[in-house]
């Protein structure tokens, strides 16, 4: 799958506050994915320590069958720790496709996933907002940088499947103390600045 060309960074604070019990964000979700948008859910801290830096942005498909980029890619050095951006249940760890995936269910059909990462977890095991979840490694295809860790997040669409789910951009779902701050650029003469 073509990944998107690197995006300029962007920086957020992480993991460094639980947000409060009362912040549910409503998310959107994907272009042409027929669903509607996710319902209010938990505001999430990011999942590694420091600020965030995004080297590559969700870029979505058209329609799901094509090529995107269904997450985000987060700057970070290699063996850093990969945090649980909020409560959940670890629903998988282990290898997809030989790449080593921690994928956690915080429930209401949000299944947030991580690569490449060590896990220091299970299937099973319960996860608290901000607990380490494993280590980040090297090696994550088509990253800029020396190590990122591939964030992705689908939204259950209610098919027995779960082929059906809706990818959504993590960084929709931190709280709003954690989201990156973005600028419009300006461009010379157009009376800013």
């Amino acid at each position: 799958m073509p990944l998107a060309s690197a995006a300029p960074p962007a920086s957020v604070p992480s993991a460094g506050a639980v947000p409060s019990a009362d912040a549910a964000p409503t998310v959107g979700v994907a272009p042409d994915s027929g669903a509607a948008p996710v319902g209010p859910r938990p505001a999430m801290v990011g999942p590694v320590p420091g600020p965030l830096s995004v080297v590559t942005a969700f870029d979505p498909p058209a329609r799901r069958w094509l090529p995107g980029h269904r997450g985000v890619d987060l700057a970070a050095a290699p063996h850093s720790p990969v945090l649980s951006p909020a409560d959940g249940t670890v629903s998988f760890a282990g290898a997809v496709a030989g790449r080593p995936v921690v994928s956690i269910d915080h429930g209401s059909g949000l299944r947030t996933t991580y690569e490449p990462v060590a896990a220091d977890v299970r299937a099973g095991d319960a996860v608290a907002a901000g607990a380490r979840i494993g280590r980040l490694l090297a090696g994550h295809p088509g990253c800029p940088v020396v190590a990122c860790l591939h964030w992705g997040a689908r939204v259950a669409s209610g098919g027995p499947s779960g082929d059906d789910d809706d990818y959504v951009d993590p960084l929709a779902l931190l709280a709003d103390a954690h989201r990156p701050i973005r600028l419009k650029p300006t461009l010379p003469g157009d009376g800013v600045g």
